[in-house]
């Protein structure tokens, strides 16, 4: 294996970048959930509003000013780090280079993103997923708002009150990839278990899937399972988790989705809730640490599985019927664990391999 990818998950060695404080980043994160917010507001536009023809709209005022706050204030952290005679890239905190990548990346994307739409319109619904500058726009904020947990990661050792920027960095940088991955995501709606046919002006019923329907509702489970599990496999690997946390990090991106398509499926939110409550308890009993891989895979495994289990459940019986036969809902949710379990199983090898393969730097 490239000694490189051997060191990716090893603890960084001492930069000399300074690192951020506790309130610096309380800070980055509260200009972080600005611009997040904004983000969801113009999704809830371009999924609920037609015959939108300007760039120039509330919701992106919101957006850029969260990008304008976010941009000002990593540009102070390292202002205030600049000693003289220093180059400005050493004078970035530490953990914060790819937020600082990132804000680069947003205002190129944010200005492709005006020619974009003076060219082409504004786009809705999927297409607008597809826009090379929003996809850039996502990527930029995704670094962004990463920042506090690429802070902490290089710093495991905080204690735990430092460490909950972290763990809130973690989930608002997910909620950005579920954010520009939403078509695949599963409570945003419930269509994609179900398959309707009738007459047009009756009230349709539930009938026996297609093979592509299967199909495509197998990939959408995948995704968001990755989705809304990567991030709290990343921060097993360095923290024991309260169960508070990652029950707490599958729910809220869920209930974000389900509110920006203006609650369309709202009794959707209960069976979010009462998954994000298993995931807690399987994180309560299985309590995985860092140097139990056993623990952890057992975790990583199983809360996909219990997490979209409620969500069947309450499909089935808001409508009273289930496309979907035994075999294909329950072969969705072994899908689901053995995906998790498989990305959890490699991360830990890489993990272990970087940890016995000696840094040539030190050779």
């Amino acid at each position: 294996m490239d000694a490189a990818a051997a060191h990716a998950f090893a603890i960084p060695p001492v930069s000399v970048h300074r690192p951020t404080t506790a309130v610096e980043d309380a800070v980055t994160l509260a200009a972080g959930v600005w611009l997040l917010t904004g983000t969801y507001v113009d999704g809830w536009a371009h999924n609920n509003l037609r015959g939108l023809e300007t760039f120039f709209t509330p919701w992106h005022a919101i957006l850029y000013s969260g990008f304008a706050a976010c941009a000002l204030w990593i540009g102070a952290l390292t202002w205030r780090r600049h000693a003289p005679g220093t180059r400005w890239r050493e004078a970035v905190p530490a953990g914060y280079g790819a937020a600082a990548a990132g804000v680069l990346l947003f205002l190129a994307s944010g200005l492709g993103d005006f020619a974009w739409h003076s060219v082409f319109g504004i786009e809705q619904n999927i297409s607008a997923l597809f826009s090379p500058s929003h996809l850039g726009l996502a990527t930029g904020g995704f670094l962004i708002l990463g920042a506090p947990f690429s802070a902490a990661w290089h710093s495991p050792a905080r204690p735990w009150a430092r460490l909950v920027p972290a763990f809130v960095s973690a989930m608002l940088a997910g909620m950005v990839a579920a954010f520009i991955l939403q078509e695949f995501a599963v409570f945003s709606r419930h269509g994609l278990i179900q398959t309707y046919s009738g007459p047009a002006g009756t009230q349709p019923a539930v009938t026996g899937p297609t093979s592509s329907s299967i199909m495509v509702s197998l990939a959408t489970f995948l995704v968001s399972t990755f989705v809304l599990f990567v991030p709290i496999l990343l921060l097993s690997l360095r923290w024991r988790l309260p169960a508070l946390v990652p029950a707490a990090m599958v729910l809220v991106p869920s209930a974000a989705l389900q509110i920006m398509v203006a609650l369309r499926d709202a009794w959707l939110l209960p069976a979010a809730l009462a998954g994000s409550l298993l995931v807690g308890v399987v994180w309560a009993v299985a309590r995985p640490v860092p140097d139990s891989p056993a623990r952890l895979l057992t975790a990583a495994g199983l809360s996909p599985v219990v997490f979209w289990a409620p969500y069947f459940a309450t499909v089935a019986l808001h409508d009273r019927a289930l496309s979907f036969p035994p075999e294909i809902w329950s072969g969705t949710l072994t899908w689901s664990g053995l995906a998790m379990l498989s990305v959890a199983a490699l991360v830990l090898k890489v993990r272990a391999t970087g940890a016995a393969v000696p840094d040539p730097r030190a050779l």
